[in-house]
């Protein structure tokens, strides 16, 4: 995520919608509402820059203006997915949809001919009918990658943490932020990079940092920092290279052994509004997110949970949730590019039944 550059299209777009008078005393309700519970958080991730150089009276009738276009989308995303619920008491609820989208592009560019060993996964018949990763003791509390467009390394990290955990190891909270400062293998830093890429450099690395030896700063930065390759790296050595899979069976038969890195489309009005509930309409569009998959189950319908690192605030305290057995690629694009680390052998040690699953009969 980064500090939004505002385009003029966009902004007089926006400033030209009249609100009706019978609405502001409403808007105004909500807008102090939105300010108490995120104004804060908005304006540390770089969101409120169009309010800039303006007067307090000018700032407030920008943002009932933002507010009032905001609530027409999240009408419009709420019909088209009726298991799901949106609200502009988000973070994101006074950006535009073209601000939004530029938000998440920086973060994940075209993708580069991928030389990841790749494996076909088949359906299986005795497959639990819902599994939960986060109800082990292997996957940690959500991070927030702040205003830097590094949910590569966010997601690379992650699947590294719960991949040695699952496998018998410890569950470690590695640095991200060696990851935006160091792997220029084809990362940029806080201008996007690709997770299963990241993935493979640090375990040729032979690990990361801790997180307490090497904080995350990207977040207000919005910059890399100075590579630092001196600290203590935690090893890993239950983790192995990526192994790519495509498509919802591979996925559903993969997360039966770990969490799994998945590329999403989520530069869209779904997601920049979604609070919880199952998601089944996603826009046509390119992947522009790196999360983890990290379990999937049933709630009227069939679903992925996600990961995402946009903080507790966001979603189902930072999850999403995805339709599941849509065929192709998935509910935006879930199933269309997916890797996890390859486990090994722990002397027996294995943390891969702590999840939480159910069998159908």
């Amino acid at each position: 995520m980064h500090r939004i550059v505002f385009a003029s299209v966009a902004a007089a777009s926006i400033v030209a919608i009249e609100i009706p008078a019978a609405e502001r005393a409403q808007l105004h309700a909500e807008l102090i509402q939105w300010e108490a519970d995120f104004g804060e958080l908005a304006a540390k991730n770089g969101l409120l820059a169009f309010i800039e150089g303006l007067s307090p009276d000018a700032a407030t009738e920008a943002k009932l203006r933002r507010l009032h276009a905001a609530k027409a989308k999240v009408a419009a995303v709420q019909t088209a997915n009726p298991s799901a619920n949106f609200s502009v008491q988000t973070q994101f609820g006074l950006l535009s949809s073209s601000e939004f989208s530029a938000y998440l592009q920086k973060s994940f560019g075209k993708r580069p001919t991928r030389k990841l060993r790749t494996t076909k996964l088949a359906a299986q018949a005795d497959a639990p009918s819902s599994i939960d990763w986060t109800t082990s003791k292997c996957v940690g509390p959500i991070k927030d990658q702040g205003q830097c467009g590094s949910c590569w390394a966010f997601s690379a990290a992650g699947a590294a943490e719960m991949g040695n955990c699952i496998a018998g190891g410890q569950l470690y909270d590695l640095s991200e932020q060696q990851l935006v400062d160091c792997d220029t293998s084809d990362g940029r830093a806080c201008n996007g990079g690709f997770e299963d890429n990241a993935l493979n450099w640090l375990v040729a690395q032979g690990g990361l940092c801790l997180e307490s030896d090497y904080p995350y700063t990207s977040g207000t930065t919005r910059q890399a920092g100075s590579c630092n390759m001196s600290c203590q790296k935690q090893a890993l050595p239950l983790i192995g290279d990526a192994v790519s899979i495509q498509g919802e069976s591979a996925l559903t038969t993969a997360l039966g052994t770990q969490p799994v890195m998945v590329a999403v489309f989520a530069g869209n009005d779904a997601w920049q509004y979604y609070t919880g509930g199952v998601m089944s309409s996603c826009p046509a569009g390119h992947s522009d997110h790196a999360v983890i998959a990290v379990g999937y189950g049933s709630d009227g319908s069939d679903y992925y949970k996600i990961r995402n690192s946009w903080g507790t605030s966001w979603g189902e305290a930072g999850y999403i949730r995805l339709q599941r057995n849509v065929g192709g690629d998935g509910t935006c694009n879930v199933a269309g590019q997916a890797a996890f680390p390859q486990l090994k052998a722990s002397s027996g040690n294995s943390n891969a039944g702590s999840a939480s699953s159910s069998w159908g009969f």
